[in-house]
């Protein structure tokens, strides 16, 4: 099992998902990435939401990288318990540590994907082959609608399948 060095991990986390790849979640990694570009990306056409978007993504992956690197900094020193040492404690299993929390890796349906392309490529064709119908839209404050309705619909996907109480 191979040692990952926290503050390395902490300066690759600088730049969205590098510190998660240098991990080997490679998936997260790239998905945090393509998030940030996408944030960059819209934030000429959106700049009251893209730039707190990508603030809250950065901030977020920074201190999600450095979590995973503790915890598997715990796994690694108990792995190394339980080969070297397994009579330490006198017993060959963790004695305190609790266990690093599963994360699915494949967890993003190709299908999302494929619908945040055709909508990220729609708005880029609406701003750039209709101007005129992109100032109305931002007229409308249509960002913020859809921000809105994007964090109902998500919150209504949390409660859908978190029926526990």
């Amino acid at each position: 099992m191979i040692k990952k060095k926290r503050w390395l991990t902490f300066f690759l986390a600088w730049i969205p998902g590098l510190g998660h790849m240098y991990l080997g979640l490679k998936k997260l990694g790239l998905q945090y990435m393509i998030g940030a570009i996408l944030c960059i990306i819209f934030i000429p056409s959106m700049p009251t939401i893209f730039p707190f978007a990508l603030a809250a993504l950065w901030f977020y992956q920074l201190f999600d990288a450095l979590q995973k690197a503790a915890w598997m900094k715990l796994q690694a020193e108990e792995h190394e318990r339980m080969m070297f040492h397994p009579d330490a404690y006198g017993a060959p299993w963790s004695m305190g540590v609790p266990p690093m929390p599963a994360y699915p890796q494949d967890e993003v349906s190709p299908v999302w994907v494929g619908i945040g392309c055709v909508i990220a490529g729609f708005l880029l064709m609406v701003i750039n082959v209709f101007p005129w119908l992109w100032r109305v839209l931002v007229d409308m404050n249509i960002g913020t609608i859809l921000l809105a309705l994007a964090l109902i619909g998500y919150g209504f996907r949390l409660l859908r399948n978190n029926t526990k109480v």
